[in-house]
């Protein structure tokens, strides 16, 4: 029989702040965020050509008039070098357009919901610990990250790539999307799933082979340094925080 002493102020005192401090940390940057959404739509109101969709409506635009043309990159970037200018010069592989063109058909709400589906769900499967909380609504207060969430830019399907790769491997390649997210992409290097399915990556690129000549044309004349990026890569990070911080 082993007899326990009363636990002393500091002791208690200790338990709630590692207990309610995350979760108070968490609140109050979740309120920040709610706080801030809509002054960043008020910001893109106020920008001439900018509005919420507008990089899901390039992405769409970009896939018509490969369609309709068969051409994906510009000619001014084919020609030489040229000054970037968001939503009109294409900066993706090739292999995006596997991703741009179902949704000429697709509503739009497909575009938002399974990224969102598949964040969500791999939070619920792994229930990350309360002390990561506030590093995950961290990554909600960052403008990047809301401004993916409003645009429907691409950084949403990378982030659920992540979480898809370390659910099930396979889907870590879709980070591939953007070269400054590549290393990304290795985080479902441990399933046979994702090892199959650089195969398939391979194979269906095959095709796109002239259109992959293009792609490293339009880089070498963009003159783009590898930390284009870099400040979009917290939404990315977020699965990977939540799954270091797993409890089941």
């Amino acid at each position: 029989m082993t007899c326990r002493g009363p636990r002393g102020p500091g002791l208690r005192t200790g338990f709630s702040i590692r207990f309610i401090g995350p979760r108070v940390a968490a609140g109050v940057l979740l309120s920040v965020a709610g706080w801030e959404l809509p002054l960043q739509l008020q910001e893109l109101a106020g920008r001439v050509g900018w509005a919420p969709g507008s990089d899901f409506a390039f992405y769409r635009g970009v896939a018509q008039r490969w369609l309709e043309t068969g051409s994906f990159y510009l000619p001014a970037q084919l020609a030489g070098p040229y000054g970037i200018v968001l939503n009109r010069d294409v900066l993706y592989p090739p292999t995006a357009l596997y991703l741009f063109t179902p949704f000429l058909w697709l509503p739009p709400a497909v575009w938002w919901g399974v990224p969102i589906f598949v964040l969500c769900y791999a939070l619920w499967r792994w229930r990350p610990a309360a002390w990561a909380w506030p590093i995950l609504a961290f990554g909600l207060v960052w403008p990047r990250t809301q401004g993916a969430l409003l645009l429907g830019n691409t950084d949403l399907w990378i982030a659920a790539a992540v979480a898809g790769g370390l659910l099930w491997g396979w889907p870590a390649i879709l980070a591939a999307l953007k070269p400054t997210f590549l290393a990304l992409a290795l985080v479902g290097a441990t399933r046979r799933s994702w090892w199959i399915g650089w195969t398939v990556f391979a194979a269906i690129n095959v095709p796109l082979l002239g259109l992959w000549s293009d792609y490293l044309v339009t880089l070498g004349n963009s003159g783009i340094p590898w930390t284009y990026s870099l400040l979009n890569v917290v939404l990315p990070l977020l699965p990977l925080a939540a799954w270091l911080a797993r409890v089941r």
